[in-house]
C-alpha cells in the first residue's frame, strides 16, 4: 500500500527523471503492520539509477539489495538494471512459491515437481497444487528509474516478472495510490518534453493527490537523476514546492522560476 511516481523531463541539452514515492511501509507476517518510519522506499542502485517499490518491504529490500550486489562496480543501463530487477522478482516468486506451497504440501522443490507433474499430469492433488501456483502473487510492484546514454527511462516490473518500458507517455505510478497520481499527470497534461522545475512541481502534486488512496503516507521523498546521478531533493527544494501546492495543474511563472533556480543550485552542489 503506497504511491511511487516516476517522470521523465526535459533538463538542458538532455533529459531527466523525477521520482516520488511515500514512506508507508507494510511488513507482512509476523509483525503485520503499515507505518511511515524514516526510511526511503527510493534505493539508489547505481550512481544515476534507483529502484521504487510497492508492497511488502522484506520483498522489495531484497530485490533491491540482490541487484545492487548483481552491479557492484559496474554501471549498467537503465534496461539492463531493469532486466536484472526483472530476474531477481521471478527467483524470488519461484522461492516464495516453494516455501509456501511445495514445501508443505509435496515436499518438493521446482525441478521435483515438474518431474511428477509430468509422469502424473491426471493427479488431483497435483492439478490443485497447480492451480494454487497460478494463483500465487507476490503483490510487488518495481520501478526503475534512471539515466543512461540512451536518455531517460522509466521500466515497470510487475506480477509474475513482467517488464513494461515507459513510453511517449513520459510518466508511469505504481501502488495503491496509482491511479489518485496518474490522473493527476494526464490532467497536468505532462509529456517527456516539459521543463524540469514543472515536472517536479507535477511529479509533487501527484503525490499530494494519491494521499487520499488507502494506505498513501503524508511523508514524501523525492528524487531525481540529471547529469549521470542519482540525488534526493533537499528542504529548500521542497518549501517552495509546499508554497506553490495548489489543486490546479499549473504553476505561476514566478513559481516556476523560483523552483527552476532552486534546482540549477541543487544541481550544481551535486556535481561538486
Amino acid at each position: 500500500m503506497t504511491v511511487c511516481i516516476g517522470a521523465i523531463c526535459k533538463c538542458g541539452d538532455g533529459e531527466a527523471v523525477v521520482v516520488a514515492a511515500d514512506r508507508m511501509m507494510t511488513y507482512g507476517p509476523p509483525m503485520n503492520l503499515e507505518s511511515e518510519p524514516a526510511l526511503k522506499k527510493i534505493v539508489p542502485l547505481t550512481r544515476s539509477a534507483a529502484l521504487l517499490f510497492s508492497g511488502m518491504v522484506f520483498d522489495g529490500e531484497e530485490i533491491a539489495g540482490q541487484v545492487r550486489g548483481d552491479v557492484a562496480g559496474s554501471e549498467p543501463t537503465v534496461h539492463e538494471l531493469s532486466e536484472k530487477v526483472a530476474k531477481a522478482y521471478v527467483d524470488l516468486k519461484r522461492r516464495r512459491v516453494e516455501e509456501t506451497i511445495l514445501q508443505p504440501f509435496l515436499a518438493v522443490g521446482f525441478p521435483e515437481f515438474r518431474t511428477m507433474a509430468a509422469q502424473a499430469p491426471a493427479s488431483q492433488v497435483l492439478q490443485q497444487v497447480i492451480a494454487m501456483i497460478a494463483q500465487h502473487n507476490l503483490n510487488l510492484e518495481l520501478l526503475v528509474s534512471g539515466c543512461d546514454a540512451g536518455g531517460a527511462h522509466l521500466d515497470i516490473v510487475s506480477h509474475p516478472g513482467t517488464l513494461a518500458k515507459v513510453g511517449q507517455t513520459g510518466f508511469a505510478t505504481i501502488g495503491s495510490g496509482a491511479l489518485h497520481a496518474a490522473i493527476w499527470l494526464s490532467l497536468a497534461q505532462h509529456t517527456r518534453s516539459a521543463s524540469f522545475g514543472e515536472t517536479i512541481y507535477n511529479v509533487y502534486e501527484a503525490k499530494k493527490a494519491a494521499e487520499v488512496a488507502p494506505g498513501v503516507g503524508q511523508l514524501t521523498d523525492i528524487g531525481v537523476a540529471v547529469n549521470g546521478r542519482f540525488s534526493f531533493l533537499d528542504e529548500s527544494v521542497f518549501e517552495l514546492l509546499e508554497k506553490a501546492h495548489k489543486e490546479k495543474p499549473r504553476l505561476a511563472e514566478q513559481e516556476r522560476a523560483e523552483i527552476e533556480e532552486a534546482l540549477s543550485r541543487h544541481v550544481a552542489k551535486q556535481g561538486t
